[in-house]
């Protein structure tokens, strides 16, 4: 009897100790502006991508979209959500992935250089190697090649309260 609740209790142990999930997000990485935008998240745009690299917390909707040009042909607009965040992913009914645009508030949606809602400005400015520092509410970063914009709204205080982008899909 004592020792299986030794064994029981050594197991609970080693169980307790597992880490769940490894989010290979490195926070002290600084990227240049063009490379962020290029990649925000750190993997590619795809689905499968998306649902490894988020938390557990985040759930997944589909939502079914006629194309615009052939109303034969269904695409598929993926939403990955939380209570307060959300990201589209946008998909062609020829199989192409592509990220769409979303509001995040919440730290469930890492990106590549580490930002996130809750950051300092000085530190969300100390992840890009290339962005000059203001003390505006707000900072757009924009590259008309990507036809990709991110916003990173401040508060008063000068803490990240949420990253807002959007992406141009014809």
């Amino acid at each position: 009897m004592r020792k299986i609740v030794i064994l029981s209790i050594l197991a609970f142990a080693v169980f307790a100790c597992k880490t769940s999930r490894n989010i290979a997000v490195k926070t002290n990485q600084t990227v240049t502006v063009k490379a962020f935008l290029d990649q925000p998240f750190g993997v590619d745009e795809s689905i499968a991508s998306f649902k490894k690299h988020f938390d557990h917390g985040v759930k997944l909707t589909k939502m079914i979209r006629r194309n615009k040009f052939d109303a034969q042909k269904v695409d598929t607009i993926f939403k990955f959500y939380t209570r307060k965040s959300e990201v589209f992913v946008y998909k062609t009914y020829f199989n192409r992935e592509m990220l769409l645009g979303g509001v995040i508030k919440d730290k469930k949606f890492p990106l590549i250089n580490g930002v996130m809602v809750g950051m300092k400005r000085e530190d969300v400015f100390k992840a890009f190697n290339d962005l000059t520092i203001t003390t505006k509410d707000s900072v757009e970063l924009y590259s008309k090649e990507l036809m990709r914009k991110f916003a990173f709204t401040f508060d008063s205080k000068g803490v990240l309260k949420k990253i807002s982008f959007s992406s141009y899909v014809d």
